[in-house]
């Protein structure tokens, strides 16, 4: 039996990406036989590295009907492709944005003979079960490096970061705040944009704050890279960010402003900006406790999740065997 993660050949840094060769990675150190599969031949990413083994779909002629293959929510048209074939299928599902986008209505993964999900959050979960009937739906955790993401007080800079590729909303707030301001030592905007995962944690490392315009996500893990670096963190919460986002509070970790609502949004930048020159207390509260919340992402817990969802799997096979 091996187990293949159909992974798009997407080239640029991706969270979503990361996670299944981090799958691959742990099902190989707990003896499976698991490979990623990306679709060109030759196929390679250079922004991070990994000792996950890497197949082509080239190679899916030679699946047997023991052999299992896994492919990310947004992949409709190739379930249906791939349903006649005899080896078994899963899906995970990482975001809930990409769920029904290519998928014909009135029909669900259960049609393309899927009955076994792995969901980013309680979220997802909730609404695969709730729009397609599936039972076999398993939350799989998530898990920040907390030793390439780390807090380090002395190196941080007045600058204010997002990602470029998730937060088309993030230049627009950049404008409205410097429309309005006066001063000449506003903290700089800095759009993240194709860095290696090193360099991409340095940035995250130097910067006060980090700002998310993203509405679509399913667990925002540059959200929780960020409070572990010990970035305070506004912008919107995404839907599945809502799961681990306090917004106020005792335990306040984010500055939470309404979805889409940029202006919304703006406005409580410009205030938080004030706060941090004031050294209003509040500031560093919610910072530590955004480093305490990232601390709970741990990989210990990402590997038993993981694991757990693989037996289940694989024992609900053999019963049927029986």
């Amino acid at each position: 039996m091996r187990i293949f993660y159909l992974c798009p050949d997407f080239s640029k840094p991706s969270g979503g990406i990361k996670r299944l060769y981090r799958h691959v990675e742990i099902l190989r150190e707990n003896s499976y036989d698991a490979y990623i599969m990306h679709i060109n031949e030759g196929f390679k990413l250079n922004w991070f590295e990994s000792p996950a083994p890497i197949v082509y779909t080239s190679d899916l002629a030679q699946l047997h009907s023991e052999d299992i293959l896994v492919l990310t929510e947004g992949l409709s048209t190739v379930m249906k492709q791939v349903k006649p074939l005899q080896f078994r299928k899963v899906v995970i599902a990482l975001s809930f944005a990409y769920i029904f986008e290519h998928m014909p209505i009135g029909e669900n993964w259960k049609d393309y003979g899927i009955h076994w999900v792995m969901a980013s959050t309680k979220t997802i979960k909730d609404l695969v079960q709730w729009s397609m009937g599936i039972e076999n739906v398993y939350i799989i955790k998530s898990s920040v490096d907390n030793i390439m993401f780390r807090y380090e007080p002395d190196v941080k800079k007045q600058q204010i970061t997002y990602i470029k590729r998730k937060d088309t909303l993030s230049p627009i707030v950049e404008k409205i705040l410097k429309a309005r301001s006066v001063c000449s030592d506003e903290p700089d905007f800095i759009a993240i944009e194709n860095l290696k995962l090193q360099d991409y944690a340095q940035v995250l490392k130097q910067s006060q704050i980090y700002l998310t315009t993203s509405i679509h996500e399913g667990i925002n893990l540059s959200v929780l890279e960020a409070m572990a670096c010990g970035c305070v963190c506004i912008g919107f919460d995404g839907v599945g960010g809502r799961e681990f986002i306090v917004e106020s509070g005792e335990q306040q970790n984010f500055v939470r402003a309404e979805n889409v609502n940029f202006i919304d949004l703006a406005m409580k930048l410009a205030g938080l900006m004030e706060m941090i020159k004031q050294k209003d207390p509040k500031v560093e509260k919610i910072r530590q406790n955004g480093l305490a919340t990232a601390r709970r992402f741990t990989a210990e817990l990402e590997k038993k999740s993981v694991l757990e969802f693989w037996r289940s799997f694989l024992e609900s096979d053999l019963q049927l065997l029986i």
